[in-house]
């Protein structure tokens, strides 16, 4: 199945501030990190990412859960791995719905 986001129509031009922004995201790479990451088999690396995602993920059940006490874990969860801006524009679509 191919992803037509591959395909580009147009070249991508690199901007002045696209460089400002990449060189000063590399500025910002811990070398020792760097090292340590290095040293890592690829299955303990991928187990660190799948940790800090799974971190992310309960970051933001917690704080859509204080904003929406009504929902239930499981819900909350749902809504963030299907993606936060896609529920709040359902969300406003039924509440002018409902106001109309």
């Amino acid at each position: 199945m191919e992803n037509p986001s591959y395909h580009r129509r147009t070249p991508l031009v690199v901007t002045e501030q696209m460089r400002r922004e990449i060189a000063g995201a590399v500025a910002e790479i811990d070398l020792a990190q760097m090292d340590i990451l290095r040293r890592m088999t690829p299955a303990q690396r991928v187990q660190m990412a799948a940790s800090m995602i799974a971190d992310v993920e309960r970051v933001a059940v917690y704080r859509l859960r204080q904003r929406e006490p009504e929902l239930s874990e499981a819900e909350a969860y749902r809504i963030v791995r299907t993606g936060l801006l896609e529920y709040e524009r359902q969300k406003r679509r039924w509440e002018t719905t409902w106001a109309d």
